[in-house]
């Protein structure tokens, strides 16, 4: 990742949780393995779209208006240039007992795992080469002053020019050298905060993002979801040891201690050493 982009990662002793159905728990624990699914097939589908929202609100704060239409411009082209890489993404929670999270992922039957944070993505990294990760980041006024400082005060730093000489530059001539520059950069910035920027309506999940590009196309694989075929990657966690797992809970459900007695069961059988709980959410679907 570049050097001026800044994400908030995991602190030590965090924990991240996987809110998953029953037969996916199953298999993850099993053949130790999770999946980075596509970018534009995650469910909150409109993040290319709000980060452009974000960029924009920081650009109507430059004086001139020639200058916004300038960047607005090179950005529109540079964005859509990014929405056609591949971005994989591994999407983890920094929460434990989530009710938002438990009705969207985690159905009647579902599991979630609680991974000991620093050791999963060590053991991850042992396999697989980690794009970025960090906390998804959900605070308007936060989002704003990142892109802010970025586009105003790092990058023009790193170019040698104050903003608005760039800017008086391009506005005589647009293609020159300092714009160009600005403009690639900041737009390779927004095409990774948009992986990590997402609405305050959002913000139960805390959610935290890892992300893969694939080497090549063969590693992308496809599962049927919802009727259509989602491609994703398999990330391959641990060979022979087991997953770093430190908790298990159910999902708020009937009958709750039968599935708990059989995840218990299931666990010893393939050699973790689990405590496997019950959440403390009491409903019923």
């Amino acid at each position: 990742m570049k050097k001026y982009l800044w994400l908030d990662q995991l602190q030590e002793g965090e924990m991240l949780y996987h809110y998953t159905k029953c037969a996916a728990a199953a298999s993850i624990l099993q053949s130790r393995t999770l999946y980075a699914t596509k970018s534009s097939f995650l469910n909150d589908s409109n993040e290319m779209g709000f980060i452009l929202h974000v960029a924009q609100k920081v650009i109507g704060e430059v004086p001139s208006r020639k200058w916004q239409n300038l960047l607005l411009k090179e950005l529109t082209e540079t964005m859509e240039d990014f929405r056609r890489h591949d971005n994989y993404v591994l999407s983890l929670s920094l929460e434990g007992d989530s009710i938002t999270l438990w009705s969207e992922f985690g159905e009647e039957t579902g599991y979630n795992l609680a991974f000991d944070g620093a050791e999963l993505l060590h053991c991850i990294e042992e396999h697989h080469r980690i794009a970025c990760h960090g906390r998804v980041l959900y605070g308007k006024k936060q989002q704003e002053e990142i892109l802010r400082t970025l586009l105003f005060t790092i990058l023009p730093g790193r170019i040698g020019l104050p903003f608005a000489e760039i800017m008086s530059l391009a506005a005589e001539e647009k293609d020159t050298a300092p714009f160009t520059q600005l403009c690639r950069k900041f737009g390779n910035a927004l095409g990774v905060y948009a992986l990590f920027f997402k609405q305050e309506e959002f913000q139960a999940e805390r959610e935290y993002r890892c992300v893969f590009r694939p080497k090549s196309p063969e590693e992308v694989k496809f599962r049927v979801k919802d009727g259509f075929l989602l491609p994703y990657l398999s990330i391959r966690v641990a060979d022979e040891t087991i997953l770093p797992v430190r908790k298990i809970t159910v999902a708020p459900k009937n009958h709750v201690d039968l599935a708990r007695k059989g995840m218990l069961l299931y666990t010893r059988s393939l050699g973790y050493d689990t405590e496997v709980v019950l959440s403390n959410l009491k409903l019923r679907y």
